[in-house]
């Protein structure tokens, strides 16, 4: 498995993957890992993230996925990203 390269930010961003409701655990430039309730049937997936009272859209490619199993069922999900917005790069600069 490749590890990022970047340093990720622990960032909880209320989200959506393949309009699914999704919560992101933390980010870096290259990828996100996403916490939801069923794994995306796709392996290239849409992410939406409400950053600043705006949606934004990031492209990607699912990398690998864990089941977490607890009292709520879910699953962690790597993502890297092939394509971001500017605000997006913004954001993790001000983040940073």
């Amino acid at each position: 498995m490749e590890k990022r390269k970047e340093m990720r930010i622990k960032k909880r961003i209320l989200s959506s993957l393949e309009d699914k409701p999704a919560i992101v655990v933390d980010i870096s430039r290259s990828g996100i890992k996403i916490s939801m309730n069923r794994p995306p049937q796709s392996q290239n997936v849409d992410v939406k993230l409400q950053i600043g009272g705006k949606v934004i859209t990031l492209k990607g490619d699912v990398r690998w996925i864990t089941r977490m199993v607890s009292t709520h069922s879910s699953n962690q999900i790597g993502i890297a990203i092939r394509e971001a917005p500017p605000e997006y790069y913004q954001m993790l600069s001000l983040s940073g």
